[in-house]
Formats: C-alpha cells, structure tokens, sequence
C-alpha cells in the first residue's frame, strides 16, 4: 500500500522541492564552500533552511493526496488489510458509525488549528 501511494505522490513531492531548490540564492551556498563549510554543514545549515517550506509543503501535499486516495487502497489491498481510510470508507458503506464521525470532526479541529498557527505566525514574522 505504501509503495502505491508513493507512486503517485513523489512526482508531486519532488516538483514541490525542486522549485524550493531553484530559488535558493546559489550565491550562499558559494560564499560557504569560500568559508570551509562541509558538504553536510552546507546541507543542514544553508539549504535545508531555505527549503524547508518546500518541504512541509511536499509533505502536507503528499499526505492529503494518499489520504484521499481511497480507490487505490481498495484495488491493491487485500481483505485482511485494514488501512484508516479503508476503516472510514467501510464504516461509512456499511453504517455510519459515531466513531468515523468523531474522527472526521478531529480531522477538521486539526486542520483548523494548523491553518490558524499558520496565519499567526506569517502574521507576527511580518514587518
């Protein structure tokens, strides 16, 4: 199952980080190798900071993306195996369960509550 969702979600991933990669200021990552900074000192220190949101992004994207995915779960999983979003798709299918529900709404609680601290700190980091 893991393999399939990473299928069709590293070409999205990887279009995300590669675009973080091409607004890095090349300049910086010359000016530290001037400086004696080692291959993994440039990685954690200069890049890795620079595209971390690209990163987050990727992530986020690729999670939602697998996450909705549901026909795909269906088609290569077998009977015995029981993912979160096959959990939800069977409770939904069969009767609608008080537990789905309640997962659904922390789902939405979460997601909220990301785009709020999101809004707040975007909010106070500018001038």
């Amino acid at each position: 199952v893991a393999m399939a969702h990473s299928v069709m979600t590293v070409p999205f991933a990887t279009v995300l980080i590669l675009v973080s990669l091409s607004q890095l200021d090349r300049r910086i990552d010359l000016a530290a190798r001037g400086l004696g900074a080692s291959v993994w000192e440039r990685a954690t220190r200069i890049i890795m900071p620079n595209i971390k949101f690209g990163i987050v992004t990727a992530a986020l994207l690729s999670f939602v993306l697998s996450w909705e995915e549901i026909g795909v779960t269906l088609f290569i999983t077998s009977v015995n195996a029981i993912t979160l979003p096959r959990l939800m798709w069977m409770g939904l299918r069969d009767n609608i369960d008080p537990a789905i529900a309640a997962l659904s709404v922390i789902l939405i609680i979460i997601t909220v509550l990301v785009l709020a601290v999101r809004s707040v700190v975007t909010r106070r980091a500018a001038p």
